[in-house]
Formats: structure tokens, C-alpha cells, sequence
């Protein structure tokens, strides 16, 4: 029987789980903490799809038997996500002997191949991955499998807000992991509480939303010089996304909301003193300026974590950081709504290293545009098309 790992216990590793198991594989689910995690670090932010996007037919019927399950119409937060779907899902009979929590993959190789040996050669399918696990009382172990896929989404490394994508001075001391998640609504009653915002995508429009809703007096730092700060998506089917964009590029133009909109601005440095941060910030025609603020929000996106799988033969995109096939498939998708990307069909999945799969999030790299949806789509491709035909080998 061909064993197969799944790196990553989301939304994307759980239904590719799922989708394994049905057709025979060996499968073995390793997550680095829990269930779920990088949906727990967006637990109050609603998706702007409905949870038919986010689910399957077969997830679907497994999850009802929670009496939880959502209708196909609903707009969860994540923490229902969570709580009515993925979690009833991972603790189904179907799924629950397959998944090991908090195991962390610290490295992978082939048994017999280094990374130069044999390079884009089929043979290599013939050594089995050979994985470096990391455990919770940080013992390691070595597992095995003829299949791996990686599901890790991207969320487990962020970018960084100085000049260029660079840590700015100071930012690798002074922010902490959790400064660069959406913000967590908390209350300012006296209205006196600054945060700065640095984002310009969906992630820091949510954050200066739910801040100024807050009571909070915001900067909101964006690169470019956009008429706005979030380009409206024309005739955009996702009301949650066209109700967002509405509202913040309201704030961002309107002088008394609270909200000062700063397109282009560069971050020179971080400072922090007791709680508070100081910001010198400048522009490109020479203008200057020193902002204090009580949080610094840092939204400018997350990168795949690549670098436990440096050791395989993966040809990355070198702008997006994605498998290059799938990326370069992306660039020439120029519509700006996710929605209307056109299925890029499996052969996209494919890579130098056999039968080594990029699913989900981590696969589009740098590129924003992924949704849940699209990682549902791949893990029907890839098992339709490129992974059934190992069944003939069990």
C-alpha cells in the first residue's frame, strides 16, 4: 500500500486527507500545533465566501453528523469554520486514527537521493521521502512515505513592512508574530488610542475596520499611489468583500472618520518605549514624518515556508516563491477578482521531484488571489488524475 503524507492539518490538508483515504493510501496528517491553526489566528474575521465554497460534498456528509453543520448559503467566521466544520471533520472515524498533532517537519530528503543527485530523473520516485519530526518534548523521530504533499498554507511566515520587503530597523525587535495577524477588536473608550495599519490588501482593510469600529484613531500605511486604498472589484459577486471595500475606502477618504490614509509612505524604523512605538516614516519626494502610536498592525501579506523541503527538487517561481508551473499560470490570469480564475488543470501541480504535490495556499505563493476554493479544486485534479493511477500498486 503507498504511504502517504499530508504536511499541515487545515482546511486543504484535511479534505486532501479525506480524499486519500478514500482511494486507499496509507495517509498519515502531520500538523505542527493544532487542528486548525492558522484558522484560529483569524477566528472573528468572516470569509467572504459561502461555506459551499469551503467544503465538499463528502466533508459535507461527515461534519453532519455534529448536528452543527452550517446551511450552504452561510458566511462563517472562522471560529464557526472551525467549530461546526473542520473540527467535527478532523474528529470523524474517517480521519481521527490518520492525524498526529504537533508534530513539526523539520526536513525532508530522499532515502537515497541528495538534492543534486539525479536531477529531474523519474528514478528518484523509486527512494522513498525520508522526513525529520520534530516532537512535542522535542525528540526527534523519521518517518517514511512514497507520496508527500504539502498542505502548510503560508501563514507561518509573514513579510516584513520596511523599505523593499526588508525588516525596517528595529522591526525584528520590536514586533512580535502576533502583530503581523489581523487585529482583535478591542475597546478604546477615551478615544485616544493610535494604531498604525501597514497593508494594502483585504487582511489590513479588515484591520482598520474592526479598529476604527473600535474606537480607535488609525494611520493606515498602503504602498502605491492608488486613487483608494482597496480598487473595488467591478460588479463583485462577494458581498462581504464589496461591503469591506465600501467601507474603508469611505474611512480612508473621509477626514473625520478617524482614519488617516497614507498612500506610498516608506517605514524608515521602529522604535518602542514602554507601549508605546514610535514610526519615522518618509516618502519618496523627500517628505517626513515621526508617528506614535499604542499597536503597530502589520498586514503586508505571508510567504510559504519553504525551507523544510529545500532539500527536493522543486522549481519555484522567483517573484511569487510558488511551483513555477502554477505560478506562471497565475501571471497570465489578469482579471483582479479571485473569482474569475479559470481552473489551471493538474498538470499545473506537478513538479521536478515525483510524486511531491503543493496544495493550497502554499502554492500560489506571494500571489493573494487563492481561495479555499481553489485548494478544494487541486485536491479533486490532483487525485483524479495524477494520483489514482498509483492505486494500481496497492
Amino acid at each position: 500500500m503507498n504511504r502517504l503524507i499530508i504536511v499541515g492539518a487545515g482546511p486543504i490538508g484535511l479534505h486532501a486527507a479525506l480524499r486519500a483515504t478514500s482511494h486507499g493510501f496509507n495517509v498519515t496528517v502531520l500538523e505542527r500545533a493544532e487542528i486548525g491553526a492558522a484558522v484560529r489566528k483569524w477566528a472573528h474575521v468572516r470569509l467572504f465566501t459561502p461555506f459551499s465554497m469551503n467544503s465538499t460534498a463528502a466533508g459535507r456528509r461527515i461534519a453532519a453528523a455534529s448536528g452543527r453543520l452550517p446551511s450552504d448559503d452561510a458566511l462563517l467566521t472562522g471560529e464557526e469554520y472551525l467549530e461546526r466544520y473542520l473540527s467535527p471533520l478532523a474528529a470523524s472515524t474517517s480521519l481521527v486514527p490518520n492525524i498526529q498533532t504537533f508534530r513539526e517537519v523539520i526536513a525532508v530528503s530522499r532515502q537515497a537521493y541528495g538534492k543534486s543527485h539525479a536531477p529531474g530523473k523519474p528514478e528518484r520516485s523509486n527512494s522513498p521521502f525520508r522526513l525529520l519530526i520534530r516532537r512535542p518534548d522535542n525528540s526527534e523521530i523519521v518517518m517514511e512515505s512514497e507520496v508527500l504533499i504539502d498542505c502548510t498554507g503560508f501563514m507561518t511566515r509573514h513579510r516584513f513592512i520596511g523599505i523593499g520587503g526588508i525588516p525596517c530597523l528595529g522591526e525584528r525587535s520590536c514586533l512580535t508574530a502576533g502583530d503581523y495577524e489581523i487585529a482583535v477588536p478591542q475597546s478604546s473608550p477615551d478615544h485616544l488610542k493610535h494604531a498604525v495599519v501597514v497593508g494594502s490588501g483585504y487582511s489590513a482593510a479588515t484591520s482598520v475596520h474592526l479598529l476604527q469600529d473600535s474606537g480607535w484613531r488609525v494611520s493606515w500605511i498602503t504602498r502605491g499611489d492608488r486613487d483608494v486604498p482597496i480598487p473595488p472589484v467591478p460588479d463583485d459577486r462577494l458581498l462581504e468583500r464589496r461591503t469591506l471595500t465600501q467601507r474603508v475606502n469611505v474611512l480612508a477618504l473621509c477626514s473625520e472618520s478617524g482614519v488617516r490614509w497614507l498612500p506610498g509612505v516608506q517605514i524608515e524604523s521602529i522604535e518602542q518605549t514602554g507601549n508605546s512605538f514610535s514610526l519615522s516614516v518618509s516618502s519618496v519626494d523627500g517628505w517626513q514624518e515621526t508617528l506614535v502610536c499604542d499597536r503597530v498592525i502589520a498586514n503586508p501579506g505571508f510567504r510559504p515556508d519553504s525551507r523544510p523541503f529545500d532539500e527536493l527538487q522543486i522549481h519555484r517561481c522567483y517573484v511569487t516563491e510558488g511551483p513555477i508551473k502554477l505560478a506562471a499560470h497565475l501571471t497570465g490570469e489578469t482579471d483582479y477578482d479571485c473569482l474569475a480564475q479559470t481552473a489551471p488543470g493538474p498538470d499545473l501541480l506537478d513538479n521536478p521531484e515525483p510524486n511531491f504535490y503543493i496544495l493550497g495556499a502554499a502554492s500560489y505563493g506571494r500571489d493573494s488571489r487563492f481561495l479555499l476554493n481553489n485548494g478544494l479544486e487541486q485536491i479533486e485534479q490532483l487525485f483524479d488524475k495524477m494520483l489514482c493511477p498509483l492505486e494500481a500498486t496497492t
